[in-house]
């Protein structure tokens, strides 16, 4: 029995397994409407676009649903974490964006306007990016090194417990010093 659970607790682990620092994040076409704010913040004309075309060093994403209720609870500290994360990012090197899996672009946009989201939300109804991810739960956060070929540095899922501490580890997985 001892064996049994040890080979099922085994098996838990791998089937759960998380993206290693290497991993290398997919180049999703990013679908959705942006207002001019939204493309200005992102440093491009309009949607759809590539993640590798976005002129940033790295791309926040948050892999969400308007379905989770643990995105719907912790949508108030995914903002805090865009404000603190803005405010200590002084430069502007990361840029932050939503990734609707399996929402339309009227449930993305819904989403948008009951939980106010300041950054940008994009849509993905026929779930290609969440497929592109391996089908990972939401929420899932990905700190993707865009000026070194879309490297993962930072992967997180569930909810955002402590949005200080998150924005520290952020902040130091991208090798930017924080605002004091």
């Amino acid at each position: 029995m001892k064996n049994v659970t040890m080979i099922l607790a085994i098996l838990a682990l791998l089937l759960t397994a998380v993206p290693a620092s290497a991993d290398v994040f997919p180049d999703l076409e990013l679908r959705g409407d942006l207002a001019p704010e939204q493309a200005a913040y992102l440093g491009i004309e309009a949607a759809p676009v590539k993640v590798s075309a976005i002129p940033a060093d790295f791309l926040l994403v948050e892999v969400f649903s308007m379905y989770c209720p643990i995105c719907q609870r912790d949508a108030p500290a995914v903002n805090e974490l865009y404000k603190e994360l803005s405010a200590a990012d002084t430069e502007g090197r990361i840029r932050f964006v939503g990734l609707g899996a399996g929402n339309t672009p009227f449930e993305v946009n819904f989403y948008a306007k009951k939980y106010e989201v300041p950054f940008p939300l994009f849509h993905d109804q026929e779930f290609e990016g969440h497929k592109a991810l391996n089908n990972v739960g939401t929420p899932a956060y990905y700190l993707v090194d865009i000026a070194s070929g879309r490297e993962i540095r930072l992967f997180h899922i569930g909810a955002i417990e402590d949005v200080s501490a998150m924005v520290g580890a952020l902040l130091e997985a991208a090798g930017i010093k924080g605002a004091e």
